[in-house]
This record gives C-alpha cells, structure tokens and sequence, in this order.
C-alpha cells in the first residue's frame, strides 16, 4: 500500500516534467531482468484482471540520472476491448519504484527497445 502511495505521489509531481530523452539514456539500455519482470508482475497481481492482455511487451531498462542511480523502464500493453497500446514508465531507485507514469511519453521513445512480455500476458492471480 505505501509503494503505491508513493508511486501515485510521485506521479502527481511529476506529470508536468517532460523533457527529450537524452542519447546516453537511450545508450544506456539493458534487457529487462528476470527479477524485474516478476517484480513487475507481482506489484500488479490483485490490481488489474489477469488474462486481460492481448499483448504485453516490457522495454529496456535505462539509466535516466546517474548521479542519483534512478533506472527506468516502461511496459505496453494491449486488452481484449481495445486494440491500442497502453503505456506505464515506472522509475525506480535502489530497487524501490520511485514513480508510476500512465502514458509516460518518455516510453513512446523509438529508440527504446521492446521485448515480448509473456510473464505480464499470462498472469495470474
């Protein structure tokens, strides 16, 4: 319950900042983790209907701000009543999830590389 105060908190600030993505962000991409994919899909377990995902794709993760060692990855996803990509960009410190951005421009990135997310698809409660 805290994490997702917090998440929802550092969305509220947050909304307002968007900013282009630098290029070392974009060079600094790394595949997502098996631990990230889990963590991912356990802090949503009980939140949202399982099975609901047509798609579900998860990107690289990055290194937005080194000084502060903030990572960030985004995920997108597709439900049965409607087609259109969904996108989350979630920010996150010494594994703690800083914020949780609904439709984060920063996760529509072409550079940003996506991988098949079947761990999210095929959840379960």
């Amino acid at each position: 319950m805290k994490i997702k105060f917090l998440a929802y908190a550092a969305l509220l600030v947050l909304a307002g900042c968007q900013t282009a993505v630098p290029q070392s962000v974009t060079d600094s991409q790394r595949p997502p983790s098996s631990a990230v994919r889990h963590e991912y899909v356990d802090a949503l377990r009980g939140t949202i209907k399982p099975g609901n995902f047509v798609k579900a794709e998860i990107s690289s993760v990055v290194l937005l701000n080194p000084e502060k060692q903030i990572y960030a990855y985004c995920t997108r996803t597709t439900e049965r009543g409607n087609p259109n990509w969904s996108y989350i960009g979630l920010g996150l410190q010494h594994n703690m999830i800083l914020y949780l951005k609904r439709n984060d421009y920063r996760c529509h990135d072409e550079r940003l590389r996506y991988y098949d997310f079947p761990e999210l698809r095929n959840m379960r409660y």
